[in-house]
Parts: structure tokens; C-alpha cells; sequence
């Protein structure tokens, strides 16, 4: 396709052509002096029309077309179909940052706009901040790679684990340190150190501490004294700042609806950076070019140190394209290398790519759940290039996906209306069946029951053989408060699974309550559905111990031994304490427990 402006200047200089040679054949029959004058001016006409045409040419072709800012009205549609309240982007070159924008709003229901100054949870993209000073420090002579953590600092969470002596910095970095993404408990290794590429935050957190302690500073200190000052990066932190109260960006879940705003106080280099499009584009054009960095740094910084798999998880087969750099993920193939990372915080979620063969690439940051469903789409429309390679290592859906999709229209017109088209009885479902249980969970946790059973009837109907989707939908009907029919969805289920012990002591206390010697009687939540018991007596399982509502109050009846016990109650889903138990204790996460003692 042709653009206009290009034909109007083609035009032009073609009628002024027509002039030129209209006025050389009249001025035959003038003196030569006139036909010299009027060449002469014609010719410089032409010649400005020319430079003209050309000039436009560069500026709409490919290699300078992200000088311009993308229009709106090509974005916002993108924004729009994936759900997404508001993107604040950057777009960088070796020079610097081309441009920064926002669009959409900070918080979906007000009026207050995105722009490239408001503050964005960073999520993972703090990793290659701190990466970057941890570099800076090698170079300092303060740090080596390849030196294990353990002669810095021992690390007293590995101190059961002889393995932990042989972390090194170089594997923290690359991701081999063989510490998993995050502990549940005691943190154990989940591969030897240096064996295999495993992302990992809590090996950044290691690190963190090692730098903080050979440093003699916390980290926030450290970010400000060798990257957010050196580089300009007036609106970002470790930590929440008051003067991001004016104008920051407030969380959503996948249905669009508002959640609250983590201000972390603590700084955490794994993912509490706060920052702006603007200010993280000045940093990527620092590490483009290399600036802070000795040479040989620099290079190591992009030079692969470890294959990853095909996906993020995958340890079966080695990524051709996809590899790691000393704190960036990697894309490299036959004359195309780029470095880029994601984070995602949840309901913030975000992502950065830089064509190191090109000199130019973008970070977006977004206020949604749903963000990383437009990483292909954004830089394909922004940047004019794919990133294809990153989009299957990560595997989120796009935005065009029946589960993005679901998401977003199942509050607005209802799960039939959403989810119906996707999973229809006479066809294959087009809506895969873990991604029916993780929207269907999803609405139970947003206090959305009615929902998310509705849900899990349209999946049940499309999976009838499906003894997860069965299961899902017991629970779901319980939390409801709707026992009878939980009772014969628990039924059913224990057909297909009948070793499931949990799902088997449930159904006995729906079936032949009151089995036990210890009664507790709580009044009040008289608009509750479910009341749980939750404590140190079923291992804080929150869906495990029944309460059966008895005019003005909830009964529970439990077999319990003398001693004494911590507990609290589960409304709805949302913890509390026993508001009848006057005996209450706060324990190590800061949570008051109801204590129950039986003689």
C-alpha cells in the first residue's frame, strides 16, 4: 500500500516537470537568457520537491518509522480486546529514548490517565536492574562471579544442604543456582548448582543479600547509587515512594476488576522495583550500549551462558533460539540477536525487548492480569517485528485466546454467553479444560460463586468424563452452601477417585454430622453461604472442617484430643478470627489466632 503523502509529492513533482518543459518550449522563441533564468529557477525547484520526496521516504520507511509515535487508534483497540485498563510503553534506540507514552486509564471506573511518568510494579523486570549493579560491582572489584555466595555470606536457609557452598554469582544470574522460583516452606534445591537452567527469585534474593552485606548498604541505596541517579531514573525505586501516590497505576485481576496495591517496604531485587516506562527505557538503552560496563562485561552480558528449554518449564529438549545472558533472557538467531525479560506481579504484568541488530525495542508496562497477552501484538504493531520466539518460551495466551476472552466478558455477559460458544456438547471444546478450572477458581477467590458454578456446569457438560472438572464442581457448590448438591457431586467424584481422603471426609460430614467431642458454636454471618474451621488440628486446611448454620448461629462438632489448639474461621473464603473466643494470640506472620484448649 502506498501512502498518500507519498503521492501528493510524486504529483508535485511531476506537475512541476510539466512546468519545466511547458516553459523551455515557450522560451524557444525568448532570448536565451530568459531560458538560462527560468531553468535555472525550475531546476532548483525541482531539486527542493525531490529532496523532499526523499526525505519522506526515510522517515515512513521501516528503519525510521519508530521515531513516530505509534497513533492511538492502532493501540487502544489491542487494549481494549485483551481487557487491559492501561499500558504505559517506551520505545528506545542507541541514542536514547525515542518516545515514551501511556494509554488507557490508571484504574478501570476513573477518569485519570496513563502517561509515560506513572509508576508501574515492575514485577521481574527487577531483575535486570539489579543484574546491571551487581555487574557494575564486579567491575568494581567488589564481587567475582565465579566465587561461591557461601565465602561472602553463608546462606543459613541452605544450611542443611552441603550444595549451597557451591553457589556462585554467575549462577544466580543465568539461572542455575538449582533453587526453585520460590520456597513452600524449608527452601530445598530442586537441581544441582549449575546442572540446568530453572528460573529462580529466590537465588536473587540470595544474591541480594551477599551484595547488601560485602557492600555495607541495603539495596535501594545501593540501586540509587550506581543505576537510578547515574542514569537518570528520577521515578523508580526498590521500595514505595510517597511521591508515587500522585499518579501510579492500581492492579486488576483477568475480569477487569480492581485489587489492592501492594507498597512494598521492603526492597526485593527479584520483583519490587517500581518504575515508569520512560525511566526503564533510560535504563535499556544503558545496557544496549554497554554504558557503565567495562567492554568485556558488556559482552559477556549478552553472550549465552546456559540453554534454556523450549518453554520456561520444559527440561526435556534445548531451545534453538531461546538461551541466557548474565541477567537477561536471550533471542538469538542467524543475523537477529536480541536480549529481553517479563514480569509478571500477578495483576501487573509487563515486558521488555531490544534488537541488539537493530539498535531499537520497547518495554510496555500494563495494570492487568491480562498484559502479557498482548507481548506478541505490542512490539509487532510498535516496533514492526515479531518476537515470536520469546511469546512460545513464556507460553501466555494472547489475547485473542477463548481463555483471555472468557476472562474478560464472563462478569460482563454471563458465563453462558462468555464461555458457552468455546464449549459446546455437540463439538470439541475450544476452551481447554484447565483453563475452565483456573477462570472457575479464579471467580471463587473474586467472591464470585454463582459464576464460577455456572462455569463448571458448561465444563462438566463439555468433559463429562473429566473427574477434576467433577471435583471442581462439588467444591464449588459447597462453597456456595448448596450441601445437597455437593453432596452428589462428591458422590460422583468419589466414583471416579474413590482414594481422594479429603473429598471422602467431606462427604462424611455433609452425610452423618456431628461425629466428635468438641462443639463450637459462633453466632452472627447470617448472609454467610460457608463457615470453615481452619487450625492447628487439620494442618489450616481452609476447606476441610464443616460449620452447619443453626437459626442464629454456626455449628461445628470435631474429635479432638486434650491439648491446646490455634484456629480461625473461614467466611467466605476470608480468614478471621473466632469473634465468640475472647482468647486469641498473634502469631509469627503477624495473624491473630483463636486459641481453643480441651480438657
Amino acid at each position: 500500500m502506498v501512502c498518500p503523502a507519498l503521492l501528493i509529492v510524486q504529483k508535485e513533482v511531476l506537475r512541476e516537470l510539466s512546468i519545466f518543459f511547458l516553459t523551455l518550449y515557450l522560451a524557444l522563441h525568448s532570448s536565451v537568457l530568459y531560458i538560462v533564468a527560468t531553468y535555472s529557477a525550475l531546476l532548483l525547484s525541482y531539486c527542493m520537491k525531490s529532496c523532499l520526496f526523499a526525505l519522506l521516504v526515510l522517515i515512513v520507511s521501516p528503519a525510521f518509522a519508530q521515531k513516530a509515535a505509534v497513533p492511538e487508534a492502532r493501540l487502544l483497540p489491542l487494549l481494549d480486546s485483551a481487557g487491559v485498563p492501561g499500558v504505559s510503553m517506551a520505545v528506545i534506540s542507541q541514542k536514547g529514548v525515542v518516545w515514551a507514552k501511556g494509554l488507557g486509564v490508571r484504574e478501570a471506573g476513573k477518569p485519570q490517565p496513563v502517561d509515560a511518568q506513572t509508576v508501574f510494579s515492575a514485577a521481574s523486570l527487577s531483575k535486570p536492574v539489579f543484574a546491571y549493579l551487581v555487574l557494575k560491582l564486579v567491575d568494581a572489584g567488589k564481587l567475582n562471579l565465579d566465587k561461591p555466595l557461601y565465602q561472602y555470606v553463608p546462606y543459613r536457609a541452605l544450611e542443611h544442604d552441603a550444595r549451597g557452598r557451591r553457589i556462585t554469582a554467575r549462577m544466580v544470574l543465568t539461572h542455575q543456582s538449582g533453587l526453585p522460583n520460590w520456597r513452600n516452606g524449608q527452601l530445598n534445591f530442586i537441581a544441582d548448582p549449575g546442572q540446568r537452567f530453572s528460573y529462580s527469585g529466590e537465588g536473587f534474593v540470595y544474591l541480594q543479600g551477599v551484595v547488601m552485606t560485602v557492600m555495607g548498604k541495603n539495596l535501594e541505596e545501593l540501586a540509587q547509587q550506581y543505576v537510578f541517579q547515574p542514569l537518570g531514573m528520577s521515578r523508580s525505586s526498590y521500595q514505595w515512594q510517597p511521591a508515587f501516590e500522585a499518579n501510579h497505576a492500581s492492579p486488576h485481576n483477568r475480569f477487569g476488576e480492581v485489587t489492592p496495591l501492594t507498597r512494598f517496604t521492603e526492597p526485593n531485587a527479584a520483583y519490587s522495583l517500581q518504575t515508569t516506562a520512560a525511566d526503564y527505557g533510560r535504563f535499556l538503552v544503558a545496557l544496549l550500549n554497554g554504558q557503565g560496563l567495562q567492554p568485556a562485561t558488556a559482552q559477556a552480558l549478552f553472550t549465552p551462558q546456559v540453554a534454556t528449554g523450549r518453554t520456561l518449564h520444559d527440561t526435556t529438549q534445548a531451545s534453538t533460539v531461546i538461551g541466557w545472558g548474565l541477567g537477561v533472557g536471550l533471542a538469538q538467531k542467524p543475523h537477529a540477536q536480541a536480549f529481553w525479560h517479563w514480569g509478571d506481579n500477578g495483576d501487573f504484568r509487563c515486558f521488555a525487548y531490544v534488537s541488539r541488530t537493530r539498535g531499537q525495542g520497547m518495554v510496555y508496562f500494563t495494570n492487568s492480569r491480562a498484559g502479557l497477552s498482548l507481548l506478541a501484538a505490542l512490539p509487532a504493531r510498535v516496533l514492526g517485528q515479531s518476537v515470536r520466539p520469546v511469546a512460545d518460551f513464556l507460553q501466555y495466551d494472547a489475547y485473542q485466546s477463548p481463555p483471555v476472552q472468557v476472562s474478560r466478558r464472563v462478569l460482563k455477559v454471563g458465563p453462558e454467553a462468555a464461555a458457552g460458544p468455546f464449549l459446546k456438547p455437540t463439538a470439541a471444546p475450544q476452551l481447554a479444560e484447565v483453563d475452565v478450572l483456573d477462570i472457575a477458581e479464579h471467580l471463587t477467590e473474586y467472591q464470585h460463586p454463582a459464576q464460577a458454578n455456572a462455569l463448571l456446569a458448561l465444563g462438566t457438560a463439555a468433559y463429562p468424563n473429566s473427574a477434576a472438572m467433577v471435583r471442581a464442581s462439588a467444591y464449588g457448590t459447597l462453597k456456595q452452601g448448596n450441601y445437597p448438591a455437593a453432596t452428589a457431586a462428591l458422590r460422583r467424584y468419589l466414583a471416579m477417585q474413590p482414594t481422594d481422603a479429603t473429598a471422602a471426609h467431606l462427604l462424611a460430614q455433609l452425610t452423618t454430622p456431628d461425629q466428635g467431642n468438641v462443639t463450637l458454636r459462633v453466632p452472627g454471618f447470617a448472609d454467610a453461604r460457608l463457615v470453615t474451621l481452619a487450625g492447628s488440628f487439620n494442618a489450616w486446611q481452609p476447606l476441610y472442617t464443616l460449620f452447619r448454620k443453626e437459626g442464629s448461629q454456626w455449628r461445628c462438632t470435631l474429635p479432638l484430643a486434650k491439648g491446646r489448639y490455634t484456629y480461625r474461621l473461614v467466611v467466605d473464603g476470608r480468614w478471621q478470627p473466632d469473634p465468640s473466643n475472647p482468647n486469641t494470640e498473634q502469631d509469627s506472620n503477624g495473624n491473630t489466632n483463636s486459641v481453643l484448649v480441651v480438657e
